[in-house]
């Protein structure tokens, strides 16, 4: 039976405050994205789904000293709600918004299964997000939510509200990672597979791979960051990603991915603000089709 796709538009800000690593702007209008991607258009597609929406404050209303405790009672409460609304028969589907939703959206997928030792999680993005506060550049959250998943993080706060880890061994990152020093140390450490461009042009093995991966586990959680992508073909994001993967790369894994029976997944960083918005929303409507096979 395909499940029911269950949207929750995600369009939160909180996790970029200051812009982003070798921008120069604050990513203002990612927090559009959740409605220009899941327009009316986009929707009428679908035989069924369902969609809620969740407010979230932004952060030139907090004062810069209550930011993490916002994020941590934002993000909560997002948990909370998402496994309030979602059904058995329904697939998570959370959309973006600055990157950093992905932890609530795991979060949630994590208090509701029953075996962590076969849980899945594939990440696209062509970074990591796993730094450390004291070490991050731009004290922007949305580059280290990843980390108090599978370590200690340095904000004891945030550790507490992540009650599982997901395992190294269970995890797959897919992209052209573009890693500060720290996150390289702590990507060694733990050992994590990351499949770049050069890796994917040998389809056979990653598709087979792919396909054990999936058979392995009970539920799969899928991260996409729209940056994954080169510039060129999505250019409205928050870091464009010049060395970034191409969609050729990326479809075959998704087409084999999504017919894991327990799959969610989410999508973030698309900003319909910048240039090339329209091209980049189109792609990752396109995204989300794909992995979701319940379409006219």
């Amino acid at each position: 039976m395909v499940k029911i796709p269950h949207f929750f538009k995600a369009g939160s800000r909180l996790g970029t405050p200051n812009p982003p690593y070798r921008q120069k702007k604050v990513n203002f209008g990612v927090e559009d994205a959740p409605d220009s991607i899941l327009d009316n258009g986009f929707l009428n597609h679908f035989k069924s789904h369902k969609i809620d929406n969740f407010s979230f404050p932004k952060p030139e209303d907090i004062h810069p000293d209550n930011l993490f405790s916002e994020i941590v009672s934002s993000y909560t409460n997002f948990q909370k709600f998402t496994n309030q609304k979602i059904k058995d028969n329904e697939t998570q589907v959370v959309i973006g918004g600055d990157d950093s939703v992905t932890l609530p959206s795991i979060l949630a997928v994590l208090e509701r299964i029953s075996d962590i030792n076969r849980f899945g999680y594939i990440r696209f993005d062509s970074h990591a997000d796993m730094n450390l506060y004291k070490k991050s550049p731009t004290k922007n959250f949305h580059g280290m939510y990843m980390r108090p998943l599978y370590g200690n993080f340095d904000i004891p706060e945030i550790n507490r509200i992540v009650r599982s880890k997901i395992k190294p061994q269970n995890s797959i990152f897919i992209g052209n990672l573009d890693l500060d020093e720290e996150e390289k140390k702590f990507f060694r450490k733990i050992k994590i597979r990351n499949m770049d461009r050069k890796d994917l042009q040998d389809s056979e093995r990653i598709r087979k791979l792919i396909a054990d991966f999936s058979q392995r586990m009970n539920h799969i959680h899928i991260s996409i960051d729209i940056d994954v992508f080169k510039k060129k073909a999505a250019p409205a994001t928050g870091i464009p990603a010049i060395n970034g993967l191409l969609e050729k790369d990326i479809l075959p894994v998704l087409i084999i991915l999504r017919e894991q029976k327990n799959l969610s997944f989410d999508l973030v960083e698309v900003n319909p603000r910048k240039k090339g918005a329209q091209k980049t929303i189109k792609l990752a409507q396109k995204l989300i089709s794909i992995l979701i096979k319940d379409v006219q």
